[in-house]
């Protein structure tokens, strides 16, 4: 079962069937299937987190009467950098992966699968304004570049939250079992 994170829909039928029809050749490649041997934010894999990306951005494109294709194909392809940024060592000089990545994606992009010019910009620059010299030419850039930031915190936020609250509960139990005893 696909689903972007929060949806609660099955991607590849019901209503996310729209979706699923253009983004099928992707999922289905052994290249983008690749992206789920690496964790991208927090415990999500890079395959999960780029999923989540292309829901969200397909619906936002499609909301604002964009080209709400180009948003599920690039934000499904938009971290197609395939290593683990947590343990990769750098070169000497070479940039951090948040400024080198969008780069590499985009090099892997252009060897596996055909890309346009939108989708090309969307996957290039969606690490605006980190990567300030990139700046977006297309609205549908504009929405990766703010779906992108979105799932990442949720990504990231969420489960360190929960975390958080169960750690609270266990303590609020210890402590209550202490209070009682006295």
């Amino acid at each position: 079962m696909l689903n972007a994170i929060g949806s609660g829909i099955d991607l590849s039928d019901g209503e996310a069937s729209d979706y699923y029809y253009l983004v099928a050749d992707l999922l289905e490649s052994e290249t983008v299937k690749q992206m789920q041997d690496y964790i991208h934010h927090g415990d999500t894999t890079c395959f999960q987190h780029c999923l989540n990306v292309s829901y969200y951005n397909y619906k936002v494109c499609r909301f604002f009467s964009l080209n709400a294709r180009a948003g599920a194909r690039a934000g499904l392809l938009h971290d197609l950098f395939l290593y683990d940024w947590h343990t990769y060592k750098r070169k000497k000089g070479e940039r951090l992966h948040g400024f080198t990545h969008a780069k590499t994606a985009l090099k892997n992009v252009r060897e596996h699968f055909y890309v346009s010019d939108l989708e090309s910009d969307m996957i290039e620059k969606h690490m605006f304004p980190l990567n300030i010299t990139a700046l977006p030419k297309y609205r549908e850039t504009l929405v990766i570049v703010l779906v992108d930031k979105y799932c990442g915190l949720i990504e990231t936020v969420i489960p360190r939250a929960k975390k958080l609250s169960s750690l609270i509960v266990k303590l609020g139990a210890r402590f209550g079992k202490a209070s009682a005893k006295e």
